[in-house]
């Protein structure tokens, strides 16, 4: 009877498929690698891309907060520049005011009545008078009223003036005043005004 030794025969068996194993676990480790070289050189250059471009970036937004200041500064000086402007306005007004009122009440003032005394007391004017007749207080009220000066304008009372005086209306009227100068609407009429002999124009 032959016997046959198949001890070397397993023994190459189980060393070949080690080898392959070695072979496909070697093989996947280089493959590896290999990406993770690839990610590595990938991620440096972009690096390297941006390290370059940070300057550029840095110098752009020393520009840009240069120009957020210069805007800051610009937007002082036009706030200053209108306190500025609104002192003047408030002067020019405080200057020119007064002189618009008082031609204001001239013009406003019938030829049937006399003014006696002017009171100002904070914004507010009290006028006394002398009139001829009712019709010319009315008359004189809604002249005031129609000014842009006055505001508001009322009769506080009318009585029989002295008899020495003659036969006239004393009169007492309260009105707001402005001495800012006012607006003239389109179309608005001409103020009323008398000349010596009581004749309108």
């Amino acid at each position: 009877m032959i016997r046959l030794n198949l001890l070397p025969v397993r023994e190459l068996n189980a060393e070949s498929d080690r080898r392959r194993d070695l072979i496909v676990t070697g093989a996947s480790l280089a493959v590896t690698t290999l990406i993770l070289l690839g990610i590595y050189f990938y991620q440096s250059a972009q690096l390297s891309d941006l390290a370059t471009e940070l300057p550029a970036i840095r110098k752009e937004v020393d520009v840009l907060n240069g120009k957020v200041k210069e805007l800051g500064s610009l937007e002082g000086k036009i706030k200053e520049l209108r306190s500025k402007h609104k002192v003047i306005e408030d002067l020019r007004g405080k200057k020119i005011g007064p002189t618009l009122v008082m031609d204001s009440l001239a013009a406003a003032i019938p030829a049937s009545l006399w003014l006696i005394e002017l009171k100002q007391s904070g914004g507010s004017l009290i006028i006394n008078g002398l009139a001829t007749d009712n019709q010319s207080v009315a008359e004189f009220i809604k002249s005031l009223s129609r000014s842009g000066h006055f505001k508001d304008v009322e009769l506080v009372e009318t009585t029989q003036a002295d008899p020495k005086t003659g036969p006239f209306k004393k009169f007492s009227i309260q009105s707001g005043i402005s001495y800012q100068i006012p607006a003239t609407p389109v179309g608005a009429p001409a103020p009323t005004q008398t000349d010596p002999k009581g004749n309108k124009s």
